[in-house]
């Protein structure tokens, strides 16, 4: 019983020095973890600081990347418009030249033209002239009868019949130029192609008509020319009630 007693301390100190062995190498460690005097936490720290740095460089890069692309796209943009300018440059030429050959080919077109009227005035102008020229002799010849008879005796008949001649001569020509005579005597009035010089008395038929004729009225083609001056006829009270 007492050996026994004896080995069992001895057994239960082995047990608490091993204990105290292991505690110590764990000790030490821990105490390896922290080589070269820094503690872990502190190198946390130390990477935590050293991440902003990092960002800052990496913001750096990107807005040198923004601004190469905004470089680049003002100098893009810079060309377009340049591009446009001298293109809206050249539209204007073109506008300005294409305006000057248009008033060129305006003008040329006016003179021609304004030539080409002046042309057809004077023919129209020969051939009216040269119509009258019949009519002008006749004229001159019927003068000259009349001038060369013997003893001053005019043969009026002759002079007569030469004039009348002469008379629808003319009045061919006119007509055959469009010249046409308003019809009065016995039309009822009309304002717009007669002109009422005088007022007349007249019996209840002629009433508002034309009873004579004071000077033609001419029109050529649908325009007038000159009114016919006529007089009219007005039927009075007593010539109403007679009838």
């Amino acid at each position: 019983m007492d050996q026994d007693s004896r080995k069992k301390p001895g057994a239960g100190h082995s047990k608490e020095s091993s204990e105290e062995g292991e505690g110590e190498q764990m000790r030490i460690k821990i105490n390896d973890r922290r080589k070269g005097g820094h503690d872990v936490s502190d190198e946390a720290e130390a990477v935590e600081l050293a991440r902003p740095d990092e960002a800052s460089d990496a913001a750096d890069g990107s807005d040198a990347s923004e601004n190469d692309e905004l470089k680049a796209k003002l100098l893009e943009t810079e060309t377009k418009f340049k591009d446009a300018e001298r293109q809206v440059s050249d539209l204007a030429d073109r506008f300005r030249k294409a305006q000057l050959q248009l008033k060129s080919e305006t003008d040329e077109i006016r003179t021609r033209l304004q030539r080409s009227f002046d042309q057809k005035v004077e023919a129209s102008r020969g051939e009216l002239v040269t119509g009258l020229l019949d009519t002008l002799d006749n004229l001159k010849r019927a003068v000259a009868a009349a001038e060369s008879s013997e003893g001053g005796q005019v043969d009026f008949k002759s002079l007569l019949e030469g004039v009348k001649s002469t008379v629808t001569m003319f009045d061919a020509r006119m007509k055959s130029l469009g010249l046409t005579e308003i019809a009065t005597v016995g039309e009822h009035f009309n304002p717009e192609v007669h002109e009422a010089v005088e007022i007349v008395e007249s019996d209840a038929e002629n009433d508002n008509h034309v009873v004579s004729e004071l000077q033609p009225g001419y029109k050529l083609g649908e325009r007038l020319l000159r009114p016919a001056r006529v007089r009219v006829g007005r039927a009075t009270r007593g010539s109403g009630r007679s009838e």
